[in-house]
């Protein structure tokens, strides 16, 4: 009597907890460097971190222009538009604080001022020690141009003068 040969089950297990642990992270950094590099030219990844509930990259920017691709407004209403529109927009306001242009955005469009502060509230536990605090310098900064990509749920913050790009996702 011959005996079908034993699968070693460890093997198949293993792959099994990596498709799941896959699974779990919100964004994967490869594919958040390709649609980010459609709006902004990137340098290096300073940091990176991705769970099921959050996920945040921070970014060298080669230069300080936001391609054309990413419609930059000047004010709050004008950004809701290309937002509806587009999907996504940036807000350059010079010598205004992003965290003024958030509230801003909360005063005019509630559900997607809200949103926004949201995704950066909830990327806080994504956030390592210098992405966190990259993060609350931009918001301070009054030169930092701020974006919304309302389909991926992304905050993204660009300190034009540091050359830095940091991008907060929440649970979406």
């Amino acid at each position: 009597m011959t005996r079908a040969p034993r699968h070693n089950p460890v093997p198949v297990a293993c792959l099994a907890a990596l498709v799941i642990l896959a699974a779990c992270q919100r964004e994967q950094e490869a594919a958040q460097r390709v649609w980010l590099g459609h709006w902004f030219a990137l340098g290096e990844t300073l940091s990176f971190v991705a769970r099921r509930d959050c996920a945040v990259g921070l970014y060298s920017v080669v230069n300080a222009e936001v391609k054309s691709a990413l419609p930059v407004t000047r004010d709050v209403a004008q950004m809701r538009r290309e937002i509806a529109g587009r999907g996504a927009a940036a807000l350059d306001l010079p010598g205004q604080a992003a965290d003024v242009a958030l509230v801003a955005m909360a005063n005019h469009h509630r559900e997607t001022g809200m949103a926004m502060r949201r995704a950066g509230i909830e990327a806080r536990a994504c956030m390592d020690a210098r992405s966190e605090s990259v993060f609350r310098h931009a918001l301070d900064d009054g030169e930092t141009v701020l974006a919304w990509d309302g389909a991926r749920r992304a905050l993204l913050l660009m300190m034009p003068g540091e050359g830095l790009l940091v991008v907060a996702m929440g649970e979406g």
